[in-house]
């Protein structure tokens, strides 16, 4: 009966010290309050960009039994040619308006927007005709365009 009795009380104070959050001997055990400092102290690896397999992550937009289509790495240019062309110098044809009966454009070029009629000079060029959709300009070398709303 004194066994079952030792073993009875030592069981409860082993619980009572779990729920304390106190190891064997008194020291605290990982869970308490001084286990995220030292968890904080541990050294994480950095994640390389060659650890991640791209075929390994899942698609959230997909479903499972959809076939997944891998991009063709040969199908992208590599060099020089794999960038876009910058676009042509010159103004763009931001928006048309009215003015004094007479339909006029507004032109940007280079952060400035001008606003020109027929025979008029505005962002380097001169406007040679506005219509309801597009203007027609001529270049300071001669060559006309036609510029149309975006």
């Amino acid at each position: 009966m004194r066994t079952r009795a030792l073993l009875a009380l030592l069981g409860v104070v082993a619980l009572a010290a779990l729920a304390l959050g106190r190891g064997p001997a008194g020291r605290p055990s990982p869970r308490a309050a001084g286990g995220a400092r030292e968890a904080a102290r541990l050294p994480v690896p950095e994640p390389s960009s060659s650890a991640v397999d791209p075929g390994a992550i899942r698609d959230v937009f997909r479903f499972a039994d959809d076939p997944v289509l891998a991009p063709s790495l040969a199908a992208r240019p590599r060099g020089p040619e794999a960038e876009e062309a910058p676009a042509p110098p010159g103004p763009r044809l931001v928006g048309l308006l009215r003015r004094s009966g007479r339909l006029v454009a507004a032109l940007a070029a280079g952060g400035e927007v001008e606003i020109a009629g027929p025979g008029e000079r505005a962002a380097g060029v001169t406007v040679v005709s506005v219509g309801e959709d597009h203007v027609r300009v001529r270049r300071a070398d001669g060559s006309e365009e036609t510029l149309v709303l975006p």
